[in-house]
């Protein structure tokens, strides 16, 4: 049987599509200073969950210590994982400045 003979029978087409970016995201602070205090840590995971569920990328799970963070989350396929970097990092950032704290990401 040749190629060109190849019919698609009908039903075999797919109507829909279905994407899940799992993506794991590790960022430290400028120097990796220790500056996220442990009493702040819970606000700045809350927070950035947030910032996903705002942009809907779906946080499945935020940690971290005093000079980094992770943030576990499903990507969709409309936004750019540059894009989702840079709203997590410079929102995140922004907000801990209004809380009063001298606060930058690692570029």
């Amino acid at each position: 049987m040749e190629c060109d003979s190849i019919q698609p029978r009908r039903g075999d087409t797919v109507a829909h599509s279905f994407s899940r970016n799992h993506i794991h995201l590790i960022f430290s602070t400028k120097d990796r200073r220790n500056i996220i205090a442990k009493e702040w840590q819970p606000r700045l995971w809350a927070y950035l969950a947030g910032i996903c569920k705002n942009h809907e990328m779906i946080a499945l799970a935020v940690g971290g210590t005093e000079n980094h963070v992770h943030v576990l989350f499903h990507l969709p396929p409309k936004l750019a994982l540059a894009k989702a970097i840079s709203l997590l990092k410079a929102n995140s950032s922004k907000w801990m400045g209004e809380q009063g704290k001298d606060f930058s990401w690692q570029e």
